[in-house]
């Protein structure tokens, strides 16, 4: 990540607010700060982090390397000022829309601390509980018993963990949506008109915000899906064509945007299978739109059904896209793994879906295969229980 230099021009209560903030932050550098007032709150500050302070802003325009002026004095006449003198590269932000980002920027910050703090948290308690297991192990030959006991308890500290992250992610989804909400009010003119860099740089927050809320509605789904107590899961005896139907119905609109077609079975009306329908929807939903989204415009993709007998059918989605390194098909459905490639293809990918669908497979019986080919396409595959009609489980 490239390095920001940045300078600020004004150094009263705004100016300082604005420097406690950048101060923190590890991909920005604050080379200058300027203010009339040598005695200023957001000078001394300057000082003591060695910053350069000035009273006159010529050396701050001139500098080549600065790449953004905070201009926060609120005088008209300083930020046309600066946007005369500036070099031509540098981008200048008015203290009006300084407010603005610096308010999503508390947001953000105010998010990853707390993150930052439960991740501390769960790794001593981790920590913690690995140093109890290495002692059992010791003792594993004189005490049997105990180490038994001692698994059960993990089994525990593993539910707990779990229930804990569940709790620490729907922490965490309010604040993004809220980060979200300011920055579709910003982009869509309610906060008034704003400079191009200012909108380029809301973009790019509204942007990473909509993938954090991908992957904390993954991280949940993944989260769930390990506390089940898969006796306890409901199983039913479904129709393979409803949730086929069902799949490509929801992935339409994706496919036509793509000019993708979809070919399913002409007819397996007969065919039912025994599983829990809304797993097996998200299952079926996560491969088919890998599909669709690493496959390029205007291609096919393929929904087969075929009787394994005696009592099963394979249900397989073959696409025709970029394929995937043989050196990282063992590596595909661990959590949060994606290729080079995969990122470049589809930024907004988590990581998890994948790891989702083996989860439920397994819940199932049964596990996911794949075949791939480089440039070539993949076709993904796994097996369900054939079941009678209207026969619940």
């Amino acid at each position: 990540m490239k390095t920001e230099v940045i300078a600020i021009i004004g150094a009263g209560k705004g100016g300082t607010a604005i420097l406690e903030t950048l101060l923190k932050m590890p991909s920005v550098v604050t080379k200058h700060v300027c203010d009339v007032n040598p005695s200023a709150p957001g000078i001394v500050l300057a000082r003591k982090h060695g910053i350069q302070c000035h009273t006159k802003m010529t050396a701050i325009c001139q500098d080549k390397e600065i790449d953004l002026i905070f201009e926060v004095t609120g005088r008209k006449e300083v930020f046309a000022q600066v946007l005369a003198q500036k070099q031509e590269h540098t981008r200048v932000i008015c203290s009006e829309d300084a407010r603005i980002i610096f308010h999503l920027l508390d947001l953000q910050q105010e998010v990853s601390d707390r993150l930052e703090d439960d991740n501390i948290m769960l790794e001593q308690r981790v920590l913690e509980r690995t140093q109890e297991q290495e002692k059992a192990n010791l003792d594993l030959e004189q005490k049997i018993i105990e180490y038994e006991k001692l698994n059960e308890k993990l089994q525990q500290i593993n539910n707990e963990k779990t229930k804990y992250l569940m709790h620490a992610t729907h922490q965490l989804k309010a604040p993004f949506a809220a980060i979200q909400s300011y920055t579709d009010l910003i982009l869509e003119g309610y906060a008034g008109e704003i400079p191009k860099t200012t909108r380029a740089i809301v973009e790019k927050i509204n942007k990473r915000c909509i993938l954090l809320s991908d992957s904390i509605k993954d991280m949940l789904e993944l989260a769930n899906l390990k506390s089940l107590v898969k006796e306890n899961i409901q199983m039913s005896v479904c129709p393979i064509d409803s949730i086929v139907s069902s799949v490509v119905k929801h992935l339409g609109t994706l496919a036509v945007a793509r000019e993708i077609k979809i070919s399913v079975p002409e007819t397996f009306n007969d065919v039912s299978v025994k599983c829990n329908r809304n797993q097996i929807l998200i299952l079926l939903s996560n491969l088919l739109e890998n599909a669709i989204y690493y496959s390029p415009n205007g291609s096919m993709i393929s929904i087969a059904v075929k009787a394994v007998p005696p009592e099963r059918v394979n249900i397989s989605v073959t696409d025709h896209g970029i394929g995937i390194d043989e050196k990282h098909l063992h590596r595909i459905f661990e959590e949060y793994f994606r290729s080079n490639k995969a990122v470049a293809v589809n930024e907004r990918g988590t990581g998890l879906g994948l790891a989702i669908a083996m989860e439920i497979a397994g819940i199932h019986g049964t596990t996911i295969k794949v075949e791939s080919t480089l440039g070539k396409g993949s076709v993904f595959s796994f097996q369900l229980k054939t079941a009678q009609k209207n026969k619940t489980a």
